[in-house]
């Protein structure tokens, strides 16, 4: 977990990768972590790699990425062959799997309305996950207060940060880091507020 919140002091700005094209972009940008947000089985193993000579942490994605199941033996492989720095997901059951696995484990939260702030919590008591991103990254600022009432986990806004503007917000109303695709952002020198 060291790495993880390490790597997010130096540059508190997530890359979120789907593509070729953002692989590239990432090559020489300030990003120190990498959400993997696409890919298959038979390519995984070489992406990984290419962002761990990059000398960046890298987290998959794990409903994204295609040919893997949703069970503890497709994380098993994942340690075993791919060798992530950790994993994402909306499932909480694969979440905790990755955790007893050894495996660096992201909760991935929708939070469209005022109930699912208090079914995330609860899902992150089940997970016991090791961080979590809530979606979208525009939330106002109470959601944040109240999941680190309940944690002291770090949390990564993403989704529908389109501007610096929406990332200093973000990091205004309590965000740790935060994950955006666009290649712009990634640059972004501010530092979250510490609350």
């Amino acid at each position: 977990m060291g790495d993880f919140k390490q790597a997010i002091q130096r540059h508190p700005v997530i890359a979120a990768v789907r593509s070729e094209e953002d692989l590239n972009a990432l090559k020489d940008s300030k990003p120190t972590v990498c959400f993997l947000l696409a890919g298959e089985i038979n390519t995984l193993k070489q992406t990984v790699d290419c962002v761990r000579n990059m000398g960046k942490l890298v987290y998959i994605h794990l409903d994204l990425a295609q040919g893997l199941g949703n069970d503890r033996a497709a994380l098993q492989y994942l340690k075993k062959v791919i060798h992530p720095d950790g994993i994402l997901s909306t499932r909480t059951n694969l979440v905790r799997f990755a955790r007893e696995e050894g495996l660096f484990a992201i909760q991935r939260l929708f939070i469209p309305d005022g109930m699912s702030v208090e079914t995330g919590i609860n899902l992150l008591k089940q997970s016991k996950a090791d961080a979590t991103e809530i979606m979208p990254g525009v939330i106002p600022s109470w959601v944040f207060k109240d999941l680190r009432k309940k944690s002291d986990i770090p949390i990564v806004a993403g989704g529908l940060l389109r501007e610096r503007y929406d990332v200093e917000n973000a990091f205004k109303n309590g965000a740790s880091a935060v994950s955006v695709s666009r290649h712009e952002l990634w640059s972004y020198d501010g530092y979250p507020i510490k609350k």
